[in-house]
Parts: structure tokens; C-alpha cells; sequence
């Protein structure tokens, strides 16, 4: 019902093996595509984390190399990954909240991708000491192809609404479902007098008729 902001897909064959493309939605359009190998791939299920994260928790993003903000490629796939995760930038950060963390590492024209469980342990000072536990999934990618937003696509993409910048809050008598869409309530006066007044088309079946005496 609602439009779906991403979308994917993988392929497998014999020129382009372990092949998966992902991309975003604009306006009902397709806004970008990334088309990316896999290689040294390790499901979750290859893992034995000793806890798992909460599903509503999002995970801290990490992009690790001067690639991602110098090439023009894989600055387009961090800003995939961080739309992906939904991930805005908090002023202040909950410590005991951090429950898993994602880490994207450019080694040249490869990103490798892992994901690890946050363990906060016990350091003798006001900040704990952080070790991290691997938890899959776990993968490298090369990007083949790319396509990338026009520039007044993405500039349409870009614009705030006034709800945003008031930090998403709603407006007065505004409320938002489990399927995201936006209701309201109206509030009017009273129309007692007005109903009192308004003419209705009358009927011979709606009028009353006199009672007949049965013998």
C-alpha cells in the first residue's frame, strides 16, 4: 500500500556469480541501482554470538578508508548503507543502547562488510571497555555497475518537509498509524440549530395513519 523506499535482488550465473543489486525509490521511480559481486561469504548461521541484538535496535555504521568521501562510487553505496539503516546523525549517543555495530572497510576497489555484537565490560573508569564479537553476516563486495540519481532527481530527493525540521513532530490533532499514514481529527461546532432547520423531502409511506378499530 505504502511505497517502498528500497528494493534488491540476486543472481547467480556463470559471467556474473554471486551477483546482488540494490537500490533506492523516489516518487514511485527507481532513484539509483548498485550493482555489487559478493565474495568470501559467511551467513549468520556460520556464527555463535553468546547474545544477539534486539530487532528495534539500528546499528552503529562505521565506514572505515578516505575512499568512501574521494570516490564518487562508493560514496553512493555509503549513502545507500545509511538510508538502508535509517541513520541520522544523534547528538548524544546512549552507551547501554549500543547493542551491535555494522563495519564497511574500502581495501582498495573492495568494501568488506561485517557485522558485530557490542559487549560493554567493566573498565575501572566512567567509560566501559567495548569489545566487539563477530556475528555475521559476513562478505566482501566489488561494485560492477552503478547507476547514480540525475542531479535535480536528487535535489527533489534532498528537500526537508517543515515536519522534518521540526524533528518529525506532528502537528496538533495528528497522529500517525502502524502503516505510516497520517490522520486527523476535526473539530466543529455544534449543529443542533442547523439540523433543526434543514428540510427533508417528505414521503406519504413515512406519514403516520390514522388507527383503524377492529370490531
Amino acid at each position: 500500500k505504502n511505497e517502498p523506499s528500497f528494493w534488491g535482488g540476486g543472481s547467480h550465473s556463470k559471467k556474473r556469480p554471486n551477483n546482488l543489486v540494490l537500490g533506492r525509490i523516489f516518487n514511485y521511480k527507481i532513484f539509483d541501482m548498485h550493482e555489487v559481486a559478493l565474495t568470501n561469504i559467511r551467513p549468520s548461521a556460520s556464527f555463535k554470538p553468546s547474545k544477539a541484538a534486539s530487532n528495534q535496535n539500528r546499528p552503529v555504521m562505521i565506514f572505515q578508508g578516505d575512499a568512501f568521501e574521494s570516490d564518487a562510487k562508493l560514496s553512493e553505496l555509503k549513502s545507500l548503507f545509511l538510508d538502508m539503516f535509517q541513520h541520522a546523525s544523534p547528538g548524544k549517543v546512549n552507551l547501554a543502547g549500543v547493542e551491535h555495530a555494522v563495519v564497511l572497510t574500502a581495501k582498495g576497489d573492495k568494501v568488506s562488510f561485517r557485522h558485530y555484537i557490542v559487549h560493554l565490560k567493566k573498565s575501572g573508569e566512567r567509560v566501559p571497555k567495548v569489545q566487539l564479537e563477530e556475528t555475521g553476516p559476513s562478505f566482501d563486495m566489488e561494485v560492477r555497475r552503478q547507476q547514480a540519481a540525475s542531479a535535480e532527481v536528487a535535489r527533489e530527493a534532498m528537500k526537508v518537509s517543515r515536519q522534518q525540521q521540526r524533528g518529525g513532530k506532528l502537528g496538533k490533532n495528528l497522529e500517525r498509524n502502524a502503516m505510516g499514514d497520517t490522520t486527523g481529527r476535526v473539530h466543529m461546532q455544534r449543529q443542533s440549530q442547523a439540523l433543526e432547520q434543514f428540510q427533508t423531502r417528505k414521503m406519504k409511506g413515512l406519514k403516520r395513519g390514522r388507527d383503524k378499530e377492529i370490531e
